[in-house]
């Protein structure tokens, strides 16, 4: 049987560069657990280095504290034409957070096992966790990292950089060796970098090379400019505490995110984007107006430059029942449905739905009745996208929690107007699906299964009636939304950690160009339309409700 790094000479990297099987690997840097780093050459980094000991041929490196890390570190000289290759045999003990914590990913928070890697001019890494591998920023897979010793292959090339373990690609990293380097040293470093977490792992050996490049680099198919950003201001008195019992939030300005105590920073501004162009120059915008919980309050905006400035709609700021997907009716007439509602029987709810005057000024509410095929939760949420199908025909996305750990994503329909909706279909068992349709029979959905996993997704090839096997793609991880654009290009926005946007030129088979808009932490929800041909108007709350235009354009069709 052949060793498993020889297996990885003959792998596809992303987007079909083969990797030559005769190119040999330049081995520059090199540990092995059989003595200390430091004794091989690597510098120690942080207080807890001092602890590492070996025990069964493996080194056991152990963070055991809340305030204080450590690893080790090897500097390296980077060479044109080859591509970086860093092999690390480790089995991962435990990773726990510090009290207050419980979802772990690296982008804000430090890596309590994993590796570094910088050439001088980016750095990314691998994230290495009991029940999965990660990036740094975005990418995910599920894989048991625990049980027993496993080789990890990162492959850098340009900005890509694939992970492998034992010879099988689990993250293709397209894309993801895109992180500004903290300096121009170029380093490996393994070990604990994360003050607010902690792990422990046994390293058997450690090593970076350099290989000559196989073939000439992809050409890109897009050109991706993104512009600079300017802030959506708060509604008029988001600072102060709500009716009904609805209290504002404090927030962290460091990390964007809410705090129990609102003694604590500063009131929770707006989060959570939801974007509609409802024609005719008019678009739409709901946001959070309160704590991340049921039955918080939402506002709707609205804006007729594109997205440039925005003015509260009156009467729609800080309800509960304020709509959030939007769509234009044949009439000329705006219907908005009520993101939340409530139980009235098994199966049964009651919202509200809004009819909107043709510029979205004026409304006259109405209840609706929603009919769902199985007893869920408190609430059914009307998330994202919603179609007009003419002749008083509509077609909205909802979720919903059935029971603890699962949940449901609907197609629903309404033959009235948006007065009633029944279940039409089921697409899913995760939550905030993004959902587009390329005809009157093909649609994709892009969803949610929890904060720092895997987003999934999903096909129907009969006008949403029946639905493909959910796939599990290696971006993570909330709130996707998409838009088909006019030169056909699918783009998707998706959070948390930081915002991010990719493309699709193949109706989401690929997923190509992945661009983080920024790294900064908060709710990470984001939002996207096209407000012009080719040119796509980004909405996210990190650190705070912000809008840019990202300019995309196919140059290689």
């Amino acid at each position: 049987m052949k060793h498993p790094r020889l297996i990885l000479s003959s792998l596809l990297l992303s987007f079909g560069q083969v990797m030559a099987a005769d190119e040999p690997i330049t081995w520059l840097v090199h540990y092995e657990a059989k003595s200390l780093p430091q004794e091989q050459g690597w510098k120690a980094v942080g207080e807890l280095a001092a602890k590492a000991a070996l025990a069964n041929g493996a080194l056991h490196l152990v963070d055991d504290s809340a305030t204080a890390d450590g690893a080790f570190r090897a500097a390296w000289k980077p060479q044109p034409g080859t591509e970086i290759v860093v092999e690390a045999t480790v089995r991962v003990e435990s990773v726990a957070a510090r009290k207050g914590r419980s979802a772990m990913w690296p982008a804000q928070q430090g890596v309590p096992v994993g590796l570094i890697v910088s050439d001088g001019k980016h750095q990314e890494g691998l994230l290495l966790v009991p029940e999965k591998i990660a990036t740094f920023h975005d990418r995910v897979a599920l894989f048991d990292a625990k049980t027993q010793f496993h080789t990890y292959q990162l492959v850098i090339r340009d900005r890509d950089m694939s992970i492998a373990v034992d010879g099988v690609i689990k993250i293709r990293g397209e894309g993801a060796f895109w992180k500004k380097a903290e300096n121009a040293e170029a380093f490996v470093q393994f070990g604990s970098t994360s003050p607010g977490w902690m792990g422990a792992a046994h390293w058997q050996s450690v090593q970076l090379g350099l290989r000559k490049r196989a073939g000439e680099p992809t050409k890109p198919q897009l050109r991706i400019t993104v512009g600079e950003p300017w802030e959506i201001p708060p509604t008029p008195g988001w600072d102060q505490p709500r009716h009904g019992g609805h209290q504002v939030r404090a927030y962290d300005p460091a990390t964007g995110m809410a705090v129990p105590d609102t003694k604590e920073g500063r009131p929770l501004p707006p989060t959570r984007p939801y974007l509609y162009d409802v024609g005719q120059g008019v678009l739409l915008l709901s946001v959070g107006q309160g704590p991340d919980a049921a039955f918080e309050p939402y506002g709707v905006l609205r804006s007729t430059d594109a997205g440039k400035t925005w003015q509260p709609v009156k009467d729609l700021q800080f309800k509960t029942f304020a709509p959030q997907p939007h769509v234009r009716l044949a009439d000329g007439h705006i219907l908005g449905v009520s993101r939340w509602n409530v139980r009235y029987e098994a199966g049964t709810y009651i919202g509200m739905s809004y009819r909107f005057d043709s510029k979205a000024e004026t409304f006259t509410p109405f209840e609706n009745l929603i009919h769902l095929p199985v007893e869920t939760g408190q609430t059914a949420v009307f998330d994202r996208d919603i179609f007009d199908g003419g002749n008083h025909e509509v077609m909205a996305v909802v979720y919903a929690t059935i029971k603890k750990g699962v949940g449901a994503c609907y197609l629903m329909k309404s033959t009235d107007s948006g007065a009633t909706w029944n279940h039409f279909s089921t697409f899913g068992d995760g939550q905030e699906p993004s959902l587009v349709r390329f005809s009157a029979s093909e649609m994709m959905s892009v969803q949610r299964t929890s904060s720092f996993l895997p987003l999934r997704q999903t096909w129907s090839h009969d006008g949403g009636k029946t639905w493909t096997p959910l796939i599990t793609l290696e971006e993570g991880s909330v709130s996707p939304d998409m838009v088909v654009m006019s030169n056909g290009v699918v783009a998707c926005s998706y959070g948390r950690p930081g915002s991010n946007l990719m493309f699709s030129t193949d109706q989401g088979k690929t997923w190509t160009h992945h661009t983080v808009i920024t790294d900064s932490g908060g709710f990470n929800y984001t939002a996207l339309r096209e407000v012009s041909p080719g040119r796509l108007l980004y909405i996210h709350d990190a650190p705070n409700l912000r809008a840019l235009y990202v300019d995309v354009e196919r140059i290689n069709p």
